[in-house]
C-alpha cells in the first residue's frame, strides 16, 4: 500500500476531519511524558518495528520518527478498554510466536524480509476477513494498521510533510492598504 492509498483509506474513514486531527494532536502532546503506559519495552519495540514496516522512512520521515510507537502506547493506555488492550497485546504475542515458529527468533530479531513475510501473512488474513465480510474489529493487524496510520498522519511530521496541512495557509495581513503606493 502506498501513501496515496493510505490517504484514500483515511479519507474513507472520516476524511481526516478536524476532530481526528485534534484527537491526534492531543495524544501526541501526552507522549512527551516519555514513559510507557500500556506496553512493555519488548512490546513497544515490536510495535515500533511493525509501524516502521508499514510506513518506512523514505524521502519523508517514517513511523518511528513521527512518534507512532508512543502514540499507540498512549492510545492503548487512555483510549482502549481492557478487552481491546488484551486483543492488541495478544496480537503482539502472536506475531512473536509466528516468528519463533517460522524463523526460531522473536519478530524484532528477524531480518526485514522475515518480518515483512509475517506482516504479509497477517495482511492476507485480514484481507480474507474483509472478503468474507467478517468482523475485523477484533483483528490485531487491522487495529495495528489503523493506529499506525492515525498516529502518523496526525503527528506534526505526518500532517505537515505528507499532508501539507496548515491551519491557516498563507499569511495574515489585517490592515492591508487597498491603494497602490
Amino acid at each position: 500500500m502506498n501513501r496515496r492509498e493510505v490517504l484514500l483509506l483515511l479519507a474513507g474513514t472520516a476524511a481526516l476531519p478536524d476532530e481526528l486531527l485534534a484527537m491526534g494532536r492531543a495524544v501526541h502532546q501526552k507522549i512527551r511524558a516519555g514513559t510507557l503506559r500500556a506496553l512493555t519495552p519488548q512490546q513497544n519495540e515490536t510495535v515500533a518495528t511493525i509501524a516502521e514496516l508499514i510506513i518506512p522512512k523514505t524521502d519523508t520521515p517514517g513511523a518511528r520518527e513521527a512518534g507512532v510507537p508512543a502514540f499507540i502506547d498512549v492510545m492503548l493506555a487512555e483510549w482502549a478498554d481492557d478487552e481491546q488492550r488484551q486483543m492488541f497485546t495478544g496480537g503482539l504475542a502472536n506475531v512473536d510466536e509466528r516468528s519463533r515458529t517460522a524463523f526460531g527468533k522473536n519478530f524484532v530479531g528477524g531480518t526485514p524480509q522475515q518480518q515483512t513475510q509475517i506482516l504479509e501473512d497477517l495482511d492476507y488474513e485480514l484481507a480474507r476477513l474483509r472478503d468474507t465480510k467478517s468482523d475485523t474489529s477484533k483483528n490485531f493487524f487491522s487495529a495495528m494498521k489503523w493506529l499506525t496510520l492515525t498516529g502518523y498522519y496526525t503527528s506534526e511530521v505526518g500532517s505537515t510533510s505528507e499532508l501539507h496541512y496548515r491551519v491557516v495557509p498563507g499569511r495574515y495581513e489585517p490592515c492591508y492598504s487597498l491603494e497602490q503606493p
